[in-house]
């Protein structure tokens, strides 16, 4: 069998253990023990907060798919990120995660709910490194301006490859794309001012910056878009959609070229 068949193979039995696994045993269950006995604890409790852990909505983890709590898990237990007062980070990350939101501070207990955004931003390291095989010193969330959630660097960090940006839902990822798909085209003296439109500017933006080769649009559930970012001038750009081996590493890209 010729190297590009069984690289192609061995991605695909990937993907088909996790959906395997994820229908067995229930990581929500297992996201949620830890969520109270650890990462919990850990955010309220640390000295700039003191809060009581009494204010977390736990109802909140209704919002988290079984596919995005393995996939946090999976970035953990790989010892992808560290975690310390309730902040994860990543080798070449740009700020520190936290996976709880805080309501309104004249409120007793003050509320707290899950974060989803970031729960699925730090799986998406797992993904990157087990099934794309990137290295996990190449990768961080959060880029240097803040436009994108993940980023794949090459040589520095100025040298961003692959940029990610990640959604709660299904339709926030429609209207990013199609927002986007506007703005790629547009050179706007002023960033819009709608909150929805001056994200996807800032995307943009992001990207005429540092000209990633590869956009990832990610959303719950493994919903996601990919797309090839391809350069016409000093700040057009198409964004074509391809499939996800787009995310693969150059290296396995390579691989799976068919042979001659």
């Amino acid at each position: 069998m010729a190297l590009g068949r069984q690289t192609a193979s061995r991605l695909s039995a990937r993907v088909q253990d996790v959906k395997r696994i994820t229908m067995i045993q229930s990581y929500l269950s297992v996201f949620e023990h830890r969520v109270a006995n650890d990462w919990l604890p850990s955010f309220c409790g640390a000295p700039h907060r003191n809060y009581s852990s009494n204010g977390f909505k736990k109802e909140s983890i209704k919002n988290l798919t079984e596919h995005d709590a393995y996939w946090f898990l999976r970035s953990i237990d790989l010892g992808l990120v560290d975690e310390s007062e309730g902040f994860f980070v990543a080798p070449l990350s740009k700020a520190k995660e936290q996976i709880f939101w805080q309501g309104a501070k004249h409120i007793e207990p003050r509320p707290i709910t899950l974060w989803v955004e970031p729960v699925i931003t730090i799986g998406a390291l797992a993904k990157m490194v087990e099934i794309y095989e990137w290295p996990i010193d190449k990768l961080g969330t959060q880029s240097k301006t803040w436009a994108f959630d993940l980023v794949v660097y090459g040589e520095n960090s100025d040298d961003e490859i692959l940029a990610c940006e990640v959604k709660k839902s299904v339709k926030e990822i429609e209207v990013l794309m199609e927002l986007m798909q506007e703005y790629c085209h547009e050179n706007l003296a002023e960033e819009p001012s709608g909150g929805k439109e001056r994200n996807a500017y800032k995307k943009i933006l992001g990207i005429r910056r540092t000209w990633p080769s590869t956009f990832w649009a990610l959303g719950p559930d493994g919903y996601s878009k990919v797309y090839e970012i391809v350069r016409q001038g000093d700040h057009k750009f198409d964004l074509l959609e391809r499939n996800e081996s787009l995310l693969r590493t150059p290296t396995l890209n390579k691989s799976m070229q068919p042979t001659v």
